[in-house]
Parts: C-alpha cells; structure tokens; sequence
C-alpha cells in the first residue's frame, strides 16, 4: 500500500479552524483596495461597507463559493498535449519562481541573475523527470526595463521548456503580460486549456491590494487557473500560535476562492498556502523552519476539507548555503508537502527564503522530490511481490537470487529509486573518481543537461513571442 496521508489536525480541529475562518469572514470581513471590486462583488449580492471598503461573506455565500469550484483540472504542455491532472491525488511538483539572485556555477558567488540563467534552468527542468510545472525562477536583472523583468523570466522559460508554467505577480500589467506571453507560446487554446497558472495574494491580515484585484478580474477573462496564496508572517501579520496561523491564511484564502466563484462560477482555482513562522530572536521570516512543515500538512487537510486543488511551497530552506541544513529542512518540508497529498508542490532550486537559485540546487531539489515520492508510494504487496514459492524454491542456503528471473525482470521497474546524483559504493571507488560531493555531482551533471539543445516553439509562435513582449513592456511602463 502507499504511506498514509500525513495530519496532523483531527476532524474536530479542522472544524474549529473551519468555523473560525468562517466567522471571521462574515463578522470582521476582509478590507478591498479597489472600489470596482467592491461594486462587482455588491451586484452579485454580497454585503459591502463602501465607508470602510470592507465587504463580508456570509457562510452561506462561502459554502455555495465552494461547491462550485472544480475539485481536478487538466494541465497541458507547451505543445497542447495533455500532462497530468491536478487534484489527480498525484503531488506534481514545480520549479521555484520569483527569487532575484542567483549562485554562478562556475565562481561560486551569489550575483543578480540574468536571462541566461534563466534560460539554463528551463533547459535542465526540461530534462528532469522529478519536475513537472515550470516556474520562473528569478526576476532576471539584466533586462531593458527593470519593471517589466517577470516578462524576461516567462518568455525564457516558454522558449526553452515544454513544461506548463506557474508565474506570480502582484501587478496587474505585468500579470496580463504574462499571460499573453503564454498564450503566444501555447499551441492549444489558452481560454479552453490549462498551460499556465497565477498565483496572486492579499496582503496580511485580510486585505487586497488594488492592483492584485485587477489582476484577478483580468484572470477571470481567461481560462488560466488562479492560485490564491496568502502569506502571514507569524507574530507579526497573523496570531504567532499555529492554529492562529493557519486560521488567517484559511479565511484570507477563502476570500479569494469565494470572490473569484461570485465573478465567475466554476472558475479553476488552487486553495495554496506558503505562510511564514518568525524567529524573534532576530525578526526574520523563516519559510524552512519545521513549525512550516507543521502548517503544510494541516494545509492540505484544510484545502482537501474544502474539496479544492492544493498548492503549497517547498522543498525551503533559510540558509544561504548548499550545505546540511539546506537539505534537512528540504527535505523535511517537501516530505511534509508530498506526504500530506498536496497536488502542487513549487520551490525546486531555491534557497536563502527564497531569494536565491542555482542549477545545482535545482538538481538536488530534484533528487530530494523523487526520493519522497518513492517514499509515499510505499510497497506493493501481492502473491508476485510475496515470491514465497521462490523462496521455497532456493530454501536455506540456496543458490542466489541474482540471476533468477524474478530479480532480472525487476532491474528497470520503478520499486528502486535510482538516484542522478548521491554518492554510493565503496570509498576506495569514490576517490578514484575524483572524490566529489553531491554539489560537485550536481554541477557536473547540469553542464551535461545544459548541453542539450533547447526544444524551442516554431517561428511562428517565436514571432508571436517577441510581439507579445514589446506589447507587455509597453503596457508595464504605464500606471497600470
């Protein structure tokens, strides 16, 4: 069987926080920046206060929200070509997005990123089977208009990978842009099929910017699927226990869903979560402490209790460096988020709370995700798997299992993880050939990976691209 789904809430807490949330929404409410928004939202029957741009959602209002949300939706790649399903009950996993600086891989010094980097990262996600979605890793800094450098990093990453795309934003020019650029690069259908996903966010505690409201409306003229992720910092924009924690992003993120349901019923959108714990030792925001592994799989428990798609973030780590504490809380918050069945998981090849990318990160981040999906998948058990009648067969003492059938015919099967990168087998061999670490692994084989022609779209869409662009960095340098 496959390991059992992680929790860490009972039925009764997930309905206290439920209930809480709830509360909130319809007593306090949430607080809008954009007065169209809140005349939107007053003609479909929701109760709006213009003096204080406060709008509430009645219970009721928020469970007929949640019924009308798809609980799975088709994702496709560059090409049209259907890729898996989210909400499937398998985790997929993403690239990290939105970090600014990056590791050289040939100095070792952290330095801004630049569209090469970029476009490198697409190359290598291409080719990594651990990954599945695209995000945008950095907002690469060498581009012509500081503004507009979320564009560089989505036309890179579509010219360069096949795989679907994830993107975030808190600008609503800039989010259009994106979207546009997606549609250019897409061979489908951009309004009928999922290529793309927006992640937008309120702004803790319980408002939205104006500018994210207009993205969302601008999303809802399309079919790109929305991922609302709120982002309180405990302590200090939520309660600093975890179950206050957890009940601001539950009722921010509710506000989103219900919102989004009231403009446009059946819209896709993902229930997502990426919140932060504070060490007030210091002040600073920490997204690999364990306490946020903690919050993942009550996440996925609260999203799966809503019967909505799940995104969380992972795998995270706080430290500035490709070290051990890099891969403990790696490893620990992205088999939190794989084990509790979130259905997208995005961070691969990040670190420093997210500030930062390297090749390298991204091709362990890779080995880490496929040793935690083997790990959830668990063991299968049948008369087969069993072999007792070869063990009876070769009895006490008996002649290997090498070379019997049932051992040849299994090399290749997926029960054994083969990893790209861990070093194994004796020490004498590993010096040998050349005594490397896993980083010395990984930066070897992503010069391999990125050797690797690029499989770019055709001319056409390629034209289209660079049309596309122009038009965003237009509109991005206007008040929009």
């Amino acid at each position: 069987m496959k390991l059992a789904r992680l929790k860490v809430l009972s039925v009764g807490e997930i309905k206290a926080i439920h209930e809480a949330a709830l509360g909130i929404l319809s007593e306090c409410g949430i607080k809008l920046g954009s007065p169209l928004m809140l005349d939107l939202l007053r003609q479909t029957g929701a109760q709006v206060e213009s003096r204080g741009q406060t709008i509430r959602f009645p219970r009721a209002c928020v469970e007929e929200a949640l019924s009308r949300i798809p609980p799975k939706f088709e994702v496709y790649d560059r090409e049209g070509h259907p890729a898996f399903t989210l909400g499937g009950g398998i985790p997929r996993v993403a690239a990290g997005h939105n970090a600014v600086f990056w590791v050289d891989s040939e100095t070792g010094k952290t330095r801004p990123s630049r569209v090469a980097d970029v476009e490198q990262f697409a190359r290598l996600c291409e080719q990594l089977p651990a990954i599945d979605v695209l995000g945008i890793p950095v907002m690469p800094q060498d581009g012509p208009d500081p503004q507009a450098s979320l564009l560089y990093g989505v036309k890179a990453c579509v010219e360069n990978s096949r795989k679907p795309i994830f993107f975030s934003t808190d600008k609503a020019a800039i989010n259009r842009g994106c979207i546009e650029l997606l549609r250019a690069a897409f061979a489908g259908d951009l309004d009928r099929h999922v290529y793309g996903i927006s992640q937008l966010s309120p702004t803790s505690p319980l408002f939205w910017e104006g500018s994210v409201l207009d993205a969302i409306r601008d999303t809802l003229e399309t079919g790109v699927p929305l991922a609302i992720l709120p982002e309180p910092n405990a302590g200090v924009s939520a309660p600093y226990t975890l179950a206050g924690l957890l009940t601001m992003n539950h009722a921010e993120c509710l506000s989103g869903l219900v919102m989004i349901q009231l403009l446009k019923p059946g819209h896709k959108v993902m229930y997502a979560n990426s919140w932060t714990t504070t060490d007030m030792r210091s002040g600073a925001a920490l997204v690999g402490s364990i306490e946020t592994s903690v919050c993942r799989v009550a996440g996925a428990q609260l999203a799966r209790h809503c019967r909505v798609p799940s995104h969380t973030t992972a795998p995270n780590s706080d430290n500035h460096a490709h070290d051990e504490q890099n891969a403990w809380e790696k490893t620990y918050s992205l088999m939190a988020s794989v084990g509790a069945g979130h259905d997208l998981i995005v961070n691969c090849g990040m670190f420093a709370t997210g500030m930062t990318c390297s090749h390298e990160q991204l091709l362990m981040d890779a080995e880490i995700a496929g040793m935690a999906r083997r790990l959830a998948a668990g063991v299968e058990v049948t008369p087969d798997t069993i072999a007792a009648d070869l063990i009876r067969q070769i009895g006490p003492q008996g002649e290997t299992y090498l070379t019997q059938d049932h051992t040849l015919t299994r090399l290749r099967s997926d029960e054994y993880f083969i990893p790209d990168l861990a070093v194994r087998g004796p020490f004498a061999a590993w010096k040998a050939a050349g005594g490397r670490d896993s980083y010395a692994q990984a930066h070897t084989r992503a010069a391999e990976l990125a050797a690797i022609p690029a499989n770019r779209p055709d001319a056409r869409r390629q034209d289209a691209l660079d049309a596309a662009l122009h038009q965003a960095e237009t509109a991005s340098a206007g008040p929009a």
